[in-house]
């Protein structure tokens, strides 16, 4: 996977500017425009990588969420065999997975309204942990001991995340019911 950062010459942090970054998408979409090199074969191929890439690039970088995967994966902490949530974490989602089991055999949108509300609380709760160590995270750029602790710290907030959204997506099922 290419550093997408490193693509647009940007500082790998959490909290960008977005409106540069989309200048700078728009810039390289409209310079390497495929379109523009039909007539050269080689450049047409440079053009078509370039935009591909620029593409990507702006997906994954244009909000938080794809930053925070992004910079998971650039410091190789998304790795398949150590993507473990705590223990902790596992118990308390124990309840809610007992209470979708028991919607699975008795629907019930009472009960569907309430779960929903203990997990988007949850969701809100980890959304606010992971702003603030982001921004932590930004401030200690250069200090890579410390960062990488905090962007570590990261990581289990967004395996939580990833967890929660599973749950939601089972609960939207019942909702559709």
């Amino acid at each position: 996977m290419d550093n997408y950062f490193t693509f647009y010459n940007i500082e790998e942090l959490f909290f960008i500017d977005e409106a540069k970054l989309k200048q700078d998408y728009l810039i390289l979409s409209k310079e390497y425009h495929p379109d523009f090199y039909l007539d050269d074969d080689e450049k047409y191929a440079e053009a078509l990588h370039v935009s591909s890439i620029n593409n990507k690039a702006y997906k994954q970088l244009k909000t938080l969420e794809g930053r925070v995967d992004h910079i998971l994966r650039e410091n190789g902490l998304l790795e398949a065999n150590e993507n473990k949530l705590t223990q902790d974490f596992l118990l308390q989602m124990m309840d809610i997975n007992e209470a979708i089991m028991e919607l699975k055999m008795e629907p019930n949108e009472q009960k569907v309204e309430t779960i929903s509300v203990e997990v988007n609380a949850f969701e809100d709760g980890l959304n606010q942990t992971l702003i603030s160590l982001a921004q932590q995270a930004d401030k200690e750029l250069g200090n890579d001991r410390v960062r990488i602790e905090i962007i570590e710290n990261i990581k289990d907030i967004y395996l939580k995340q990833k967890y929660l959204l599973r749950i939601k997506e089972s609960l939207n099922t019942f909702a559709a019911l």
